[in-house]
């Protein structure tokens, strides 16, 4: 649900490295939106489940032979717990993801000030994982907390952190249906990074498709096409911003609106064309290859 680089354990690092680092795993952002658009989970791939339960493994030794040698109550374990809260993430275990969460941020209370901005990100990742687990009253009071605090776009990376916890509220709504009021913190959380970091940043982009989302639950399919057209045109100049699996879904998306607007035609292209990208990048016998030929089954027989 969000997003941690993930950092590989090498050599000793130097404290200006770890510093580094430590800046790297608690800069949480926005949802991938694009995710929400896929029509088949990366689970479905055994090779994929495969490497994510192996990698689960590997950072869980890692975290006790750390825990034995050093204890917990340093910089350098908490890199380690966010590698493996994400690897959680990944493996859709909700319950070992909070739990993972819930220690970081203990962690970083201890070593650092409340106020610290390492120890609100590591909040804003807890309120993450809470929503991730479905527990969305505890989610709802920590994004109340944190958008309580005082903010100033003087503040730097303090206020990209008030952005994502816009989202992270935006979110919430969205899981609890409330898509009106999502739709307010969607459109605010547009202007502000387009006035911050352009309309064509990548910050922008995946904030558009949230909206456009947003906006295709609300039913509001002309809306929701004219922002997912957008963020399509992104991608076509960006190609390694998302994966052909998001690709694909994407072009769904813009199919399924194409149709509930009576343009039966171009949904119909944009659905045979998901199902060869499927075909080719996944191969015919692949979960979402075998989704989409259904999909291109219903559009051409019940079109027009």
């Amino acid at each position: 649900m969000y997003t941690i680089v993930i950092l590989h354990s090498g050599p000793a690092k130097t404290d200006k490295r770890l510093l580094i680092d430590l800046q790297a795993v608690y800069t949480c952002c926005m949802e991938n939106y694009f995710a929400r658009l896929l029509l088949t989970s990366e689970l479905d791939d055994p090779i994929y489940f495969a490497k994510i339960h192996q990698q689960i493994a590997d950072l869980e030794k890692q975290r006790i032979a750390h825990f034995n040698e050093h204890g917990p109550m340093n910089p350098q374990y908490v890199v380690v717990m966010s590698e493996l809260n994400m690897a959680y993430l990944q493996a859709r275990d909700t319950s070992s993801e909070l739990e993972i969460a819930q220690q970081i941020y203990q962690t970083s209370l201890s070593l650092y000030d409340q106020e610290d901005e390492r120890t609100l990100e590591a909040l804003l990742a807890l309120g993450l994982s809470y929503l991730d687990d479905n527990q969305l009253d505890e989610a709802l009071g920590i994004a109340t907390s944190l958008l309580a605090l005082p903010w100033s776009q003087d503040s730097g990376s303090r206020y990209d952190l008030y952005i994502d916890a816009l989202c992270f509220q935006a979110d919430i709504q969205h899981a609890k249906q409330l898509y009106s009021q999502e739709l307010v913190i969607r459109k605010h959380v547009l202007s502000l990074l387009e006035e911050l970091a352009g309309s064509v940043s990548s910050q922008a982009v995946m904030a558009r498709c949230g909206l456009a989302f947003c906006l295709e639950k609300m039913k509001k399919y002309r809306q929701a096409l004219d922002h997912y057209l957008v963020v399509r045109s992104y991608l076509d100049s960006e190609e390694q911003f998302a994966t052909e699996a998001e690709k694909i879904g994407l072009l769904v998306h813009i199919g399924r609106c194409y149709r509930k607007l009576g343009n039966f035609d171009d949904a119909t292209v944009l659905y045979h064309w998901a199902h060869n990208q499927a075909t080719k990048h996944f191969g015919a016998a692949s979960t979402l290859a075998q989704k989409m030929k259904k999909l291109v089954g219903v559009i051409d027989t019940t079109q027009p």
